[in-house]
């Protein structure tokens, strides 16, 4: 008899709105976006809760100074953040992963016999349980695949600043907005090809010294400025979706504020 089919659980479609007004957390809360189901959306009760399930796929998936081909063990994971200047709660505000990645972060671990966390065990059992992944077939396949165009998009809840640290974990009602808002772009550029298309069609008509200034800011940042579509990606996320001035700005580019909304002009005019 064949095995059945693994149960899947629903969840729930909600609007960025009703993502912002659920206050305040206590675990996970987790949805579908209205309108783009193939988004899945976690909020995190903090940045550092965040960090436990997030931070190790950001370092293979797209973090300069890591391997792309090598899932991180603990010690490496901690030294990278500590490079960064930051701790495991300000490594990252928000991420933004495709199934297609995170099937792959998953399975390289299995195979390369890194000891994940909890919070990542867990994160990898919701993927499995809500479809997005599904367990490889074996014969040398990877252990884990993803089965369509999915994406997820994490944001946390609003928490004040930890003295203690010389970081500043402070995550406000403005900028709590901002994070979801940048991340949830991510989510239609990977799962929308005709906004992915607009998004390349805008970075290749940027000239070479534009092209030149984002890229040095994302590498500014930490991101692996080797890979185009990463350096595309964030482009049009900052640019058109990060409303915090806190977290971009036209001077972080090294543009004036007059050049600043020049690009967004051409960014909003040559879309479909």
């Amino acid at each position: 008899m064949a095995a059945p089919a693994p149960t899947r659980i629903e969840i729930a479609e909600a609007t960025v709105t009703q993502m912002l007004q659920q206050q305040p957390l206590q675990d996970w809360r987790i949805a579908r976006l209205q309108g783009n189901a193939a988004v899945l959306v976690i909020e995190f009760p903090g940045l550092l809760s965040q960090g436990q399930a997030m931070n190790r796929v950001a370092a293979l998936l797209e973090k300069k100074g890591a391997s792309r081909d090598r899932v991180l063990g603990d010690a490496e994971l901690a030294s990278l953040i500590r490079a960064s200047g930051d701790n495991a709660a300000t490594f990252y505000l928000g991420h933004d992963y495709t199934a297609e990645g995170l099937a792959r972060f998953f399975s390289l671990a299995q195979a390369q016999g890194v000891a994940l966390a909890a919070a990542e065990l867990r994160l990898r059992q919701l993927l499995l349980d809500t479809g997005m992944l599904a367990e490889g077939g074996g014969g040398g396949a990877p252990a884990y695949r993803a089965t369509g165009p999915g994406a997820v998009v994490s944001f946390s809840a609003v928490q004040a600043d930890d003295p203690a640290t010389t970081q500043d974990e402070s995550m406000d009602e403005r900028r709590r907005a901002s994070v979801l808002r940048h991340e949830l772009s991510h989510g239609d550029f990977f799962t929308k090809a005709s906004y992915r298309a607009h998004c390349w069609r805008f970075w290749r008509q940027l000239d070479d010294a534009e092209r030149a200034s984002w890229r040095r800011y994302l590498r500014g940042l930490g991101y692996d400025d080797a890979d185009e579509e990463l350096m595309v990606n964030e482009t049009q996320a900052l640019l058109m979706h990060t409303p915090d001035t806190r977290d971009f700005n036209a001077a972080a580019l090294g543009v004036t504020p007059a050049q600043l909304e020049a690009l967004r002009m051409r960014f909003q005019l040559s879309a479909p």
